[in-house]
C-alpha cells in the first residue's frame, strides 16, 4: 500500500510543481504567447489578468511612453521588462495591433513600455536615435515596480537596426540582458544601394530584388529629409518621385536634371536613377563626408563590437523591405553574441499571420515559437 501511496504523491506533487518550474512555465507561456502574435482569433492569454496602461514621457525632447504594468504589479515587485521600439513611420503606439501585443506580452507578468518617437513618425532617423530610445529604457529601468537588470530591448524593421545601435551605448551595453531584432538592416548605406538599385547581394553576387513601393517611397523621404533646404527638397521629389514609384528599375540619370543639382542633392539624384548595384555604390560615395557619418551613426555594423548583450536576430527570406542579406552580415560582425538567428522561409517583413495562415506557414510557425521560447525564458527564467 505504501508504494501506491507514494507515487500517488509524486504525481500530484509533479502537477502542482512541474508547471512552476522555469523550462516548463516558458514552453507553457510560449505556446500561449505563439497565437496572440499571429494574430489568430484564438487568445489563449485573455484569461489572465490585463495589465494596466499608464502614460508618461522621456527624453529631451520629450516624447511619450506608454507603461504596461502586470496586474498586481507594485513598488518592490521587481519584474522582468522590456521596450518595444516600432522603427520608422510607424503605427500610433495606441493602434489596436502595438496594443494587443503589448497588452500580451503584459499578461505574461513583463512590464511593456512602448515609447512614440515624434522624428521616426516624421520620417527622420538621425544618431540622436538611439540614444532616445536608451532614454526610454533607462525610464522604464528606473520604476519601482521593475528590476533594473532586466530590462531587454525589442526592435522591428528600422527600430531593430535602432535597438542594436542603442545597445552598444555605455549607459546600458554591460547591464542589458539581451535584445531582439526582428527585420533589421545592417548598414544604412548599403541599404540605400538595395532599394534604389533594386538588387541585393547573394554570396558577393548583386541579384535582382524587387522592394515594396511604399518601401522606395520611404526611403526617398527618409534621404530628402537629410537635405538642408526645402527647395532643394522640392526640386529632388519632383525629379525622382516618378523614378521611384515607377515598377520597372531605373535607367540611368537625366543630364538635363544632372546640370540643376550639386552636393548631396546630385549624388542623391545619382543613387535613385542607378542603371545597376555599381552605379549606385558610386553615387553613396559622393556623398559628403557629413552625411556619411549620420548614415553611419544608425548603422549597427559600425558598433557591432560594442554589443555584449545576447542577440536574437528574426528575419524573412521573402521581405521586400530590408533584404534577408542583412541578417547575415549583422550575425558576422556580432559574432559570439548572437544567441539565435531566425530566417522564416515564408514570413516577410510584415507581421506574421498578417494575411493568414495555411499548412505553407508551418515551419516557420515553428521557428517562431523555438525564437520566441528562447526569448520568453531570457525575460523569466
Amino acid at each position: 500500500m505504501r508504494r501506491p501511496a507514494a507515487l500517488l504523491a509524486a504525481l500530484i506533487a509533479a502537477v502542482l510543481v512541474l508547471p512552476w518550474l522555469p523550462p516548463v512555465r516558458t514552453a507553457v507561456l510560449t505556446v500561449a504567447l505563439v497565437p496572440e502574435l499571429l494574430g489568430t482569433p484564438l487568445r489563449p492569454l485573455s484569461v489572465l489578468p490585463e495589465p494596466r496602461l499608464i502614460t508618461t514621457t522621456y527624453g529631451t525632447p520629450a516624447d511619450r511612453l506608454d507603461v504596461y504594468l502586470p496586474a498586481g504589479a507594485a513598488p518592490g515587485s521587481r519584474l522582468p521588462a522590456v521596450v518595444l521600439e516600432l522603427g520608422v513611420h510607424p503605427e500610433p503606439i495606441d493602434h489596436p495591433d502595438i496594443v494587443g501585443v503589448a497588452t500580451a506580452i503584459g499578461r505574461l507578468g513583463v512590464v511593456v513600455g512602448v515609447p512614440d518617437s515624434n522624428a521616426l513618425r516624421n520620417l527622420q532617423i538621425t544618431p540622436a536615435e538611439p540614444a532616445h530610445l536608451v532614454d526610454a529604457l533607462l525610464t522604464i529601468a528606473t520604476r519601482p515596480e521593475v528590476d533594473p537588470a532586466r530590462v531587454g530591448l525589442a526592435g522591428f524593421s528600422a527600430g531593430a537596426s535602432i535597438a542594436l545601435v542603442a545597445a552598444a551605448d555605455p549607459r546600458i551595453a554591460d547591464s542589458l540582458p539581451w535584445i531582439s531584432a526582428f527585420g533589421g538592416y545592417a548598414d544604412a548605406e548599403l541599404l540605400l544601394v538595395d532599394v534604389a538599385s533594386r538588387t541585393t547581394l547573394s554570396d558577393g553576387q548583386a541579384v535582382a530584388w524587387r522592394p515594396d513601393p511604399g518601401i522606395r517611397r520611404d526611403v526617398l523621404e527618409l534621404s530628402l529629409a537629410t537635405l538642408g533646404t526645402a527647395a532643394e527638397r522640392d526640386r529632388l521629389r519632383q525629379l525622382l518621385s516618378p523614378i521611384v514609384a515607377a515598377d520597372d528599375p531605373p535607367h540611368g540619370p537625366s543630364d538635363d536634371a544632372l546640370v540643376q543639382l550639386s552636393g548631396d542633392a546630385r549624388a542623391m539624384y545619382l543613387l535613385f536613377t542607378a542603371a545597376d548595384r555599381a552605379s549606385a555604390e558610386q553615387a553613396i560615395a559622393t556623398l559628403s563626408r557629413l552625411l556619411r557619418q549620420q548614415l553611419a551613426g544608425i548603422s549597427p555594423l559600425t558598433v557591432a563590437d560594442g554589443i555584449r548583450a545576447p542577440v536574437f536576430l528574426l528575419h524573412g527570406q521573402p521581405d521586400t523591405a530590408i533584404p534577408v542579406a542583412h541578417a547575415g552580415l549583422l550575425a558576422r560582425a556580432i559574432g559570439p553574441e548572437v544567441a539565435r538567428l531566425t530566417v522564416f522561409g515564408q514570413f516577410g517583413h510584415a507581421q506574421p499571420g498578417q494575411g493568414g495562415l495555411d499548412i505553407d506557414d508551418a515551419g516557420d510557425v515553428w521557428e517562431l515559437s523555438l525564437y520566441l521560447r528562447d526569448i520568453v525564458a531570457a525575460a523569466l527564467e
